[in-house]
């Protein structure tokens, strides 16, 4: 090799390695499950965690006494809206942005994410058990990633599972003496 000295040449797989590292690392981490501020994944369509606690603060504040929507609870439904909102627009039997409003009257300036969230469930009272059970069937085909925050997906179930925290682990009960 003309015009190249021991070192130079040295550093070329020592450069590709580096770069070949360096991409395989990004690409790990950009490959994972999750993004900043996603409470869920759908299909690559991000479900904000700021979406999820907007949902929950601004329903808790109109709800009655014992009946609080829990996060893990909006999560799932603003993961089964737009699958049973399309479910809904197919049937002829889509729930309005006003008919959601009128729900949820006393809420000041409700959010996108809360008009999405009380359509859904307005919606969901007029399907028959054929369209819910196509909407389960897509829901089994769906690629969906919950951030561990909220718990697991379960496509059987149609929940949200509870997961513990990895650090904690569990303690064998001592037998009794």
């Amino acid at each position: 090799m003309l015009g190249t000295t021991r070192a130079s040449r040295m550093a070329r797989p020592t450069l590709s390695l580096t770069l070949l590292l360096s991409a395989a690392l990004a690409l790990s981490a950009c490959g994972g499950a999750q993004q900043s501020g996603a409470a869920a994944i759908v299909d690559g369509k991000v479900i904000r965690d700021q979406d999820v606690q907007v949902v929950s603060s601004q329903l808790n504040a109109i709800s009655q006494e014992g009946q609080k929507l829990s996060p893990d609870n909006a999560v799932l439904t603003l993961i089964l809206a737009p699958y049973v909102l399309a479910e809904a627009k197919r049937l002829n039997k889509s729930v309005s942005d006003a008919d959601a409003r009128k729900v949820i009257a006393k809420v000041a300036k409700p959010a996108p994410s809360t008009v999405t969230f009380v359509q859904m469930q307005l919606a969901l009272q007029g399907l028959d058990q054929a369209s819910k059970a196509a909407i389960v069937q897509k829901l089994g085909k769906a690629k969906i990633t919950v951030n561990p925050r909220y718990g697991t997906f379960d496509a059987t179930q149609i929940a949200i599972i509870p997961t513990a925290p990895n650090w904690i682990k569990p303690q064998a009960t001592s037998p009794a003496k």
